[in-house]
């Protein structure tokens, strides 16, 4: 483990000191939007993002991606006999294809395509029963639309939207209300 982190230390070190880095990361606030059980329940509360390009190229550019958020949903603000909070952190690890405007070197318009995983925790009580117990992860495929305007040479700022389609799981009912999430984020990121 220590080698690890000592290598990963060391690449990350020289990353950052070289004179055409590929590495960029972001931090946005996410906003759930759309008429499904994410959109209509939860609040936003942070996203961190990373990006290394693997193959950079005039045209397009091509990498790695990861992101991780918290969303979270509060109930007892709904109903006083139901006290308890719900996290969601999706995780969602990506490849992404960014494009090079010659004619507006600034705007950077990218796609990506992942697996996202949703980590659902929850705190609290519900009719005195605890559901600390009662802790979930979901899944599905992730498809993001994003654009990046460089402030400077290293500052940008960020938009995108991220649709992710759970699949389906027992016990639920398979309709959109309950496999679609839809993620616009607002943003900030350093190009180091």
């Amino acid at each position: 483990m220590k080698k690890t982190l000592l290598i990963l230390f060391l690449n990350l070190n020289l990353a950052l000191f070289s004179q055409e880095s590929k590495l960029s990361i972001e931090l946005n606030y996410p906003i759930p939007t759309d008429n499904n059980f994410i959109g209509k329940n939860y609040t936003g509360i942070v996203d961190i993002g990373g990006k290394y390009k693997i193959i950079d190229k005039d045209v397009l550019d091509f990498g790695v991606a990861l992101n991780a958020g918290l969303l979270t949903f509060n109930n007892s603000k709904i109903n006083s006999s139901q006290n308890y909070k719900i996290y969601a952190y999706p995780i969602q690890p990506k490849i992404f294809c960014e494009f090079n405007i010659k004619s507006v070197e600034k705007l950077h318009p990218y796609t990506s395509l992942g697996y996202s995983f949703v980590i659902f925790k929850a705190t609290g009580t519900n009719n005195g029963y605890d559901v600390s117990e009662l802790n979930d992860i979901q899944a599905g495929v992730n498809l993001n639309f994003g654009l990046s305007y460089d402030i400077t040479s290293i500052f940008f700022i960020n938009g995108q939207f991220d649709f992710i389609k759970l699949q389906k799981e027992k016990g639920i009912p398979n309709s959109t209300y309950n496999t679609n999430i839809n993620l616009v984020k607002l943003g900030v990121g350093l190009r180091l």
